[in-house]
């Protein structure tokens, strides 16, 4: 039963999201019919306009198995671990204890996005990140190679959605902190040939807090700094560190500080080897800043598009206002990455909750883009579907016992929804990005109430 609920359920998801194409589009070009083309105008935007084409799984499995051949071939003879909800390989030291994580996430789109002639000697590389440094190393020994990564945080979020395979709880596989909302920070040892993400278990055993191996971090990358930055425009500087470590130093005052921009220092990430800093009072310098982030986020190895300003808080997501020239390109890049986390996220639940026998939906997030290049993120609630809903712009509300031809009973803003039903969009603690289980529907009152009510009606995207 639970079973043919699900393939009812992923049915409709599928006609569900068509419509919400055709609804966009019809709203677009003000066209009465929800049956409209999309494809003659709008059409779905896609994570892989500023990032890369999610690739289905048996794809990566077929990685994974060509990986796990060519470390094999390569001499480790240990039992090696694919784990495909996590898409990683675990290799064990000597006494059958897990010593090495390979993430195959970006190997992985290094490989896709080599010509075929090359993959081969791509798929190589994963040979030296199995040699990463082993342990037990003492902290003397590792001191003065230990350095801040910079990465997304979906990224380090992800690996901490239990794991069915070992249900006794366990320390994090690797320890970091929050920065500026959408990325985190973590630590590295760092050696001539690959890099070791570290976990609680080796700062309890070395006797040492995150916080202070993380001050020793920061002084070596700091004595690897002195370099200046690279003007690629009036107000735009960027990076030119090659060594996996260019966005961490946005940790470094010293180092944004040698941009001189107007008014308060705004940065992107777009890569783990390209940092960007401009000024959020800079039209020009922000809509250039977000044309090379652009292209650099579609690159294997992206960190994140969205743009970091720097306040007396720290670091947090800014967009410019919707009337200037560099809002369009700012927020293709923040609604891109919010939309590749939230993908991200939705096949590692998807996967969990199969394992566990849980009938809960994890919807998706829909892009939509119009002939100007303007962008709006949608979300179906549907009525009597027990669904994780990602933040949207807005909110299609579908009832199902209408058929699945039956148009939306309405499209709100996100927020009318959170402000009149807020008791009932629940958060759910600890996932990242956040998700939300509606309880019930829309009465037919409130349903009255929106249509009558300018607040909750989608505006136009800013021209």
């Amino acid at each position: 039963m639970m079973r043919s609920h699900r393939i009812a359920r992923g049915t409709l998801a599928l006609l569900v999201g068509g419509l919400i194409l055709g609804l966009w589009w019809a709203d677009v070009r003000k066209e009465p019919s929800p049956a409209a083309a999309p494809t003659q105008g709008a059409r779905r935007a896609s994570p892989g306009d500023g990032g890369r084409a999610a690739a289905p799984q048996q794809d990566k499995d077929e990685y994974a198995r060509k990986a796990l051949e060519t470390l094999r071939a390569a001499g480790f003879t240990d039992p090696l671990t694919y784990d495909p909800e996590r898409f990683l390989i675990q290799i064990p030291d000597a006494q059958g204890q897990q010593a090495q994580t390979i993430f195959l996430g970006n190997l992985y789109e290094e490989y896709r996005a080599a010509p075929p002639e090359q993959r081969d000697r791509v798929l190589q590389r994963i040979t030296v990140m199995g040699r990463a440094p082993g342990f037990p190393i003492s902290y003397t020994s590792a001191r003065s190679s230990l350095l801040p990564v910079v990465r997304p945080r979906s990224y380090f979020a992800l690996l901490e959605i239990p794991d069915l395979n070992n249900p006794s709880p366990s320390p994090r596989p690797v320890e970091w902190r929050p920065l500026g909302e959408v990325l985190a920070v973590a630590i590295v040892l760092d050696t001539a040939d690959a890099m070791k993400y570290l976990g609680q278990e080796q700062f309890q055993e070395w006797g040492i807090t995150f916080d202070e191996a993380l001050g020793v971090a920061m002084e070596n990358l700091r004595s690897q700094s002195s370099e200046p930055l690279i003007p690629v425009a009036p107000g735009v500087c960027a990076s030119g560190w090659r060594d996996s470590h260019a966005v961490s130093r946005m940790l470094l005052d010293e180092v944004v500080r040698r941009c001189k921009v107007r008014g308060d220092p705004v940065l992107f990430a777009p890569q783990r080897d390209l940092l960007l800093i401009t000024g959020a009072e800079d039209e020009d310098g922000l809509l250039r800043a977000a044309e090379i982030a652009q292209e650099a986020f579609q690159a294997p190895r992206p960190i994140d598009g969205r743009a970091l300003r720097r306040t007396p808080q720290g670091w947090r997501p800014f967009l410019p206002s919707p009337h200037g020239k560099a809002w369009l390109a700012m927020r293709k890049l923040a609604v891109y990455s919010q939309a590749r986390d939230y993908a991200d996220q939705r096949d590692l639940l998807r996967q969990h909750h199969e394992q566990l026998g849980v009938d809960l939906f994890v919807a998706d997030l829909v892009l939509a883009e119009d002939e100007q290049g303007r962008i709006i993120s949608q979300v179906v609630w549907v009525k009597g579907i027990d669904t994780l809903l990602p933040r949207a712009d807005r909110i299609f509300f579908m009832d199902s016992e209408l058929g699945p031809e039956a148009p939306p009973v309405a499209v709100v803003r996100w927020e009318a929804v959170e402000r009149d039903m807020g008791a009932q969009l629940l958060p759910m603690e600890g996932d990242y990005p956040v998700r939300y289980r509606p309880q019930g529907f829309p009465s037919p009152e409130q349903l009255a109430r929106w249509e009558k009510d300018p607040s909750a009606a989608v505006p136009s995207p800013p021209r």
